[in-house]
């Protein structure tokens, strides 16, 4: 099946979209990210490039640079971060105090491409709590080494066996929630201090009205933090254990809330026409150069 990119967004669409990225040192493609971004956004929407002290090659300036002549660019500063979830955290704050009805995530560095944010439009726009980007599923795909591949691969089969989930991809980083959904999240929290909050926010999604979307994604480095695989491992056995003893972890499934779809059970994803505690402390506000 192919899966066609729709046109960039026009004024059409009334719903604000808000693109959350972390950045660090990304100054050689900067340029080319915001750029490619801004094409897919309408008037009202923004992007937020949440930046700490991990960013040392001049990317922070050249993003206030860039937004001096782009308003829909929000630079914001955190260096109060401790960590990578710290990062995420801040922009979906930033997002949700900014009042936009859907919240973006997505990586920088072009891993993850900016054409493909319609396709995360359009699901957003049928009705869903939750679109997760997949490039285990059809007409997604995954480039670079082959352990990375293994690592998302295998821990997606391990999250679903052990937590009763039925996503094709629990790992991923590119994903889009409507501003009530995003909004249990920041109130539950996360355990990891890295890349696993991925799939323990996708594990609470679970619960609600979600959908996935194929996503191409380039992955230039081969290294896994053995510190991050066993902090994975500890986490997911936990909640494995928790979901045993029928305690909750995140949202909870068949909770009575019309504005995050009351709990529904998830669509098929063939029914989609386009697919086949918070770990952040109180920072400082957005810097706008």
């Amino acid at each position: 099946m192919v899966h066609r990119i729709s046109p960039p967004v026009t004024s059409e669409r009334t719903a604000r979209l808000a693109v959350v990225t972390p950045l660090a040192n990304e100054r050689g493609v900067i340029d080319e990210l915001v750029g490619r971004v801004m094409k897919q956004l309408g008037p009202a929407d923004r992007m937020f490039c949440v930046f700490d002290n991990v960013s040392t090659d001049g990317s922070l300036e050249r993003a206030r640079e860039l937004a001096l002549a782009e308003p829909r660019l929000t630079v914001v500063w955190a260096p109060e971060n401790r960590c990578v979830v710290d990062a995420y955290f801040r922009g979906y704050r930033e997002a949700l105090a900014g009042g936009f009805d859907w919240i973006l995530e997505m990586d920088g560095g072009l891993s993850h491409l900016p054409e493909e944010i319609p396709k995360f439009i359009e699901a957003m726009r049928a009705g869903y709590d939750f679109a997760g980007g997949s490039r285990f599923m059809a007409g997604g795909a995954f480039s670079g080494p082959l352990f990375r591949r293994i690592v998302s691969r295998g821990g997606t089969i391990l999250a679903n066996v052990m937590l009763g989930t039925r996503m094709r991809d629990m790992t991923s980083g590119f994903e889009c929630f409507t501003h009530p959904a995003l909004s249990r999240v920041l109130a539950t929290g996360v355990r990891s201090k890295a890349h696993f909050f991925q799939t323990e926010i996708r594990y609470a999604m679970h619960a609600l009205r979600w959908v996935e979307v194929p996503i191409h994604y380039g992955c230039p480095s081969q290294s896994v933090g053995k510190a991050s695989l066993g902090e994975a491992f500890g986490i997911l056995w936990q909640l494995f254990r928790e979901r045993r003893t029928g305690r909750a972890h995140g949202i909870k499934s068949g909770e009575s809330s019309g504005d995050v779809g009351g709990g529904a059970a998830h669509l098929r994803d063939d029914q989609h026409p386009g697919a086949d505690g918070v770990r952040a402390a109180p920072g400082a506000g957005s810097v706008r150069p």
